[in-house]
């Protein structure tokens, strides 16, 4: 991963570790609401590159009636498997620096086995303003949903063989 200071304009801006870490909680969130236990540690790393990959996330179905494992086996999921392991390998970096943030500033907890839970007294902008943006807004509803989709997918090993990616 590069210095903070070495990275482009655009990287900087979508791997920033306030953006990710915010959208890391809205996908934990969502997985706790639904799941009513913790995200698995694992959790981020796989739903990030869905959110980030704009052609993804336009075709994440609206609703959780659509399951993850009917959507990844149609054509819009099988697009998203197309460079989906590269894509979690190179963010996989940025990820962990917006894990350490959220935990740093007390967005997530960390338990003893791993796994995630968020502070349920951190609020997320629901609307756009002058400094979050219609597609921010997106991403952080994207998150949120694959969250609570992914609780609903059974172990997160099948979701991750689904993917094609591996522990």
């Amino acid at each position: 991963m590069k210095h903070w200071h070495k990275r482009s304009m655009e990287e900087a801006n979508l791997f920033n570790p306030a953006f990710l870490a915010v959208s890391i909680f809205q996908c934990v969130k969502g997985y706790g609401e639904t799941a009513r236990t913790n995200a698995p540690y694992v959790l981020p790393f796989l739903v990030t590159p869905l959110v980030l990959h704009k052609i993804t996330r336009e075709n994440i179905p609206r609703g959780v009636n659509t399951t993850f494992s009917t959507w990844i086996t149609q054509r819009q999921g099988a697009h998203a498997k197309i460079g989906y392991p590269e894509r979690t390998r190179s963010i996989a970096p940025y990820v962990k620096e917006a894990l350490a943030f959220a935990l740093a500033n007390q967005l997530l907890t960390s338990n003893s086995d791993g796994s995630f839970n968020t502070n349920q007294n951190v609020a997320i902008p629901s609307r756009s303003n002058d400094n979050i943006t219609d597609e921010i807004l997106e991403c952080f509803k994207k998150a949120h949903f694959c969250g609570r989709w992914l609780a609903r997918a059974g172990k997160i090993e099948t979701v991750m063989a689904l993917l094609g990616v591996e522990p």
